[in-house]
């Protein structure tokens, strides 16, 4: 059964015409009024911030092993090699996963990767508690922990469109994203003060624990039973299927093009933060202040792309927020000082939340419920498999030229690209969230 034989076997539902009709009908935070939806956000609130120590703290580890190898140098290519240990099982199991988000009930798919989750991050806090960590330890839990989350993410991405009706659909994704953002701002700066007292790997059994707050929140949550729509496809036919949709789409070509663009050249920023402290002379503190001028200017990115529920124009919002992406990199790339950094990261950071949320929106409006798993798959993949590779890439190129140049270089190909989009691709730049037909479960 092709996409196109699906269109009669659903039932189609306005998408936003309310919300376009009468601009500020709905606001930033009308997702929160659906229970489910709010006890899922206020566990992913929890759970990202302690992601954000971990992610502070193993970033400092892996300079201080490079450190400790006796080859500071070589500080960004080690973080690279994290990236490319993450990237592998992204490419290799993030299109399956969203073949299983399409096929399980998604509530209970995520209750086994979060736990998944946060063993991991219990393990990798023993380890380094002990004292018995070195990279090949951290690039080999990279990998295991990448392969969870290539299920993890289109799963919950996925069951975001049956939390919330469709006018506060907008809502939920920005919500969703600063959650996400929000967490990027608070993590790093519990963890300059907790990495004290409790260390790196304090940092991540804090992780671990804080795993249990959206692991509770979905066990109270209501099913999310399985839709079916006739016979199934075997797995590689349903991810031939889901392809061949973004295919057909040239809206969905330029989404996924622009993502693997920014995941290759700009968006590994974040990841490689701790060789650019190296190379502006700074400690750990300095660091995670770097990290939260990043998380602010990303929750102000996810609230702002919250509040769009009336804007029409995704598709060139989305070329404009790569634009503007790309150049600020770019300025960041020729900062020298702490200061000057922290400004032009924080204004990155809130172009990029924009752009994520703008490519997520119009890929989750313009696909059906019974292949929005497979599709997000995509859009996971780019995160979980292109972007790591990006971290690999860019730290490469900054053991070479120095990290401020990669940036550099980076920001003024995605520029271009996004430059190019805007004045040459009409069907992106009038983009709007398409009106899709919406699943109706079976009882």
């Amino acid at each position: 059964m092709t996409a196109k034989d699906l269109a009669p076997e659903l039932e189609t539902e306005a998408l936003d015409e309310a919300a376009a009709a009468e601009p500020g009908r709905t606001s930033a935070w009308s997702a929160l009024e659906h229970r489910d939806f709010r006890l899922f956000w206020i566990g992913l609130v929890v759970s990202n911030i302690g992601t954000w120590m971990q992610q502070f703290g193993l970033g400092w580890l892996v300079v201080q092993l490079a450190i400790k190898d006796g080859s500071p140098q070589l500080a960004p290519f080690y973080l690279g090699l994290v990236g490319l240990a993450r990237a592998v099982p992204g490419l290799a199991f993030g299109l399956f996963g969203g073949v299983v988000a399409d096929r399980a009930d998604r509530r209970r798919l995520l209750i086994m990767t979060q736990t998944s989750a946060a063993i991991i991050a219990g393990i990798l806090g023993v380890l380094t508690i002990s004292d018995h960590i070195n990279i090949v330890e951290i690039v080999l839990i990279s990998a295991l922990n990448s392969i969870v989350f290539s299920f993890d993410a289109p799963t919950r991405q996925a069951m975001v469109p049956r939390l919330v009706s469709d006018k506060e659909l907008m809502s939920a994704i920005g919500l969703n994203s600063a959650a996400f953002n929000g967490a990027t701002l608070v993590g790093p700066l519990l963890g300059g003060i907790l990495i004290i007292p409790f260390g790196v790997g304090g940092l991540m059994i804090i992780n671990a624990i804080s795993y249990v707050s959206i692991v509770v929140a979905l066990l109270l949550m209501r099913p999310q039973p399985v839709v079916e729509y006739g016979s199934r496809l075997s797995m590689l036919d349903s991810i031939r299927e889901g392809l061949l949709f973004i295919r057909g789409d040239p809206v969905l070509r330029w989404v996924v093009a622009l993502s693997v663009a920014t995941a290759l050249l700009t968006r590994p920023y974040i990841q490689l933060l701790p060789a650019e402290a190296q190379f502006l002379g700074v400690g750990a503190l300095e660091l995670s202040w770097l990290l939260a001028a990043s998380g602010g200017g990303a929750l102000a990115g996810a609230l702002f792309t919250a509040s769009l529920g009336s804007w029409r124009r995704r598709g060139a919002l989305l070329v404009a927020a790569a634009f503007a992406h790309g150049t600020l990199l770019t300025l960041f790339g020729t900062q020298h000082g702490v200061l000057g950094a922290m400004v032009f990261v924080g204004l990155t950071s809130l172009a990029v939340m924009v752009f994520l949320g703008m490519a997520n929106t119009l890929m989750q409006t313009r696909t059906p419920d019974a292949l929005r798993g497979r599709v997000m798959s995509v859009h996971t993949m780019v995160f979980m498999g292109f972007m790591p590779l990006g971290q690999m890439l860019l730290g490469s190129l900054g053991t070479l030229v120095g990290i401020n140049n990669a940036f550099l270089v980076g920001g003024v190909i995605v520029t271009l690209l996004a430059g190019y989009a805007a004045l040459r691709v009409s069907a992106l730049r009038e983009a709007v969230a398409t009106v899709r037909p919406r699943a109706v479960a079976s009882s």
